[in-house]
């Protein structure tokens, strides 16, 4: 195990230029294996209740421009090479940024739990009581721990591009096949659903690339080319998110454990083992973006001990928390962070036209709190909250729009309102001087 000892634990420190090895082939194969996974099969399930045409379009709009929101979000990590809480420092501030760093790391966590059960129920299900549940947990946490040890370059490089992502891509493939060569399909065509407006599918499907946006940065700063990471994310990731919310769309069932038997009766199985091995790289960036998130906030902690204490939480609440009890709460605080990037990368694009100082991201006496970007996010989460039909205040009588969107919108508009009047503000009392 000395390579791992002896490993580079990258911390929240701009990653050298010649440590900045990911070639645009490896971002596509990361991206497209992880937007795989029997989540967004369970997502795609509630565009049932939609007609077929608009449960397609708002798959095919969705999937690319919540990829185009993704890839920008890591964008700003391989133009400045640093991870996504970092990314959050000029526009939230340097102490500001510890909010969204703890909240990320309670959602992640909250991610790693919801993975290890799925895999660890999947395969309890697919080999019978030879092995105890809780025993698959154990398997899954020391896989797990493991690759985060060794580092997000290796995974990409070792595991994904070499062996993986080729079975996943097989086992996807033959999955959606089978569902378009079934009765499911035509069924499908005939009916109108049940009323879900367009809009709203919109919501369900964009949620899903959103909500790996405070991860995007934390993978794509280790990106050669900036431009390649981009376009190789946002390509990768809207392939696969097409293809399994249409599966999704096809099961017609959210429920977790029918999905895993019904993958589980093709080819005795040996679909569903593809995919479990497919859902450790979920859980593993789930795990290493925790660890460089607390590291945003408290630097000098070793960041392998945090994966190991991460990984070792998530397998014992897995033991404990049935997978009811915190689904729609994770669902819940990821939506937080859509608006929250509607402030990010409204400041990055347009108003810092790609450009972040040193001093910016890691001055503390400089930058503190960006009050601004407080008032505009608070703003465009009560937004999603009030659009949301996953919030306990929803408000059905508002226009049937979707909630991703519109927050995302208001945040980005607020910001720049705000910056804008304090900016005239300076230059007048400049020139009243």
């Amino acid at each position: 195990m000395n390579f791992i000892k002896n490993s580079v634990q990258w911390g929240i420190d701009p990653v050298p230029r010649h440590n900045r090895l990911l070639r645009g082939r490896e971002f596509f194969v990361l991206w497209s294996s992880l937007g795989v996974g029997l989540l967004v099969f369970s997502a795609g399930s509630f565009l049932s209740d939609a007609s077929f045409v608009d449960a397609f379009l708002a798959i095919l709009i969705g999937s690319v421009g919540g990829s185009i929101l993704l890839a920008l979000a890591g964008k700003i990590g391989s133009d400045n090479a640093i991870p996504s809480l970092v990314s959050m420092r000029p526009s939230f501030g340097i102490r500001g940024s510890y909010l969204p760093a703890a909240l990320n790391v309670v959602q992640l966590l909250g991610w790693t739990i919801f993975e290890i059960t799925i895999m660890s129920t999947a395969a309890h299900i697919l080999v019978g009581k030879i092995i105890p549940f809780y025993v698959w947990t154990i398997i899954f946490g020391s896989i797990i721990t493991l690759m985060g040890l060794i580092g997000p370059l290796a995974v990409v490089r070792q595991w994904l591009e070499k062996f993986a992502i080729w079975a996943v891509y097989a086992s996807s493939i033959i999955i959606i096949i089978t569902l378009l060569l079934s009765d499911k399909l035509s069924i499908l065509l005939s009916t109108h659903g049940n009323g879900m407006p367009f809009f709203t599918a919109l919501d369900i499907v964009i949620a899903m690339p959103v909500s790996w946006m405070p991860l995007a940065a934390d993978y794509n700063r280790f990106a050669k080319n900036s431009n390649s990471a981009f376009k190789a994310t946002m390509i990768g990731f809207a392939m696969t998110n097409v293809l399994f919310y249409l599966g999704g769309v096809l099961l017609g069932t959210s429920d977790i454990i029918i999905i895993i038997g019904a993958i589980q009766s093709m080819l005795f199985g040996f679909l569903m083992l593809v995919l479990i091995v497919d859902e450790t790289d979920n859980t593993f960036a789930d795990v290493y973006s925790a660890a460089v998130s607390s590291q945003n906030i408290f630097p000098k902690l070793d960041q392998r001990v945090l994966i190991i204490g991460f990984t070792a939480f998530g397998v014992i609440m897995a033991n404990i928390i049935p997978i009811a009890e915190y689904q729609t709460f994770l669902l819940l605080i990821g939506a937080v962070f859509v608006p929250l990037f509607g402030v990010v990368l409204t400041d990055y694009y347009i108003l810092k036209r790609f450009h972040y100082s040193h001093d910016a991201l890691f001055d503390k006496n400089t930058n503190k709190i960006g009050y601004p970007a407080f008032v505009a996010w608070s703003l465009g989460v009560l937004v999603y909250y009030l659009l949301s039909s996953l919030s306990p205040i929803y408000m059905p009588d508002l226009p049937q729009i979707g909630a991703t969107i519109p927050s995302l919108i208001v945040s980005s508009a607020v910001y720049m309102a705000i910056m804008y009047s304090i900016s005239r503000f300076r230059i007048k009392r400049v020139a009243s001087q």
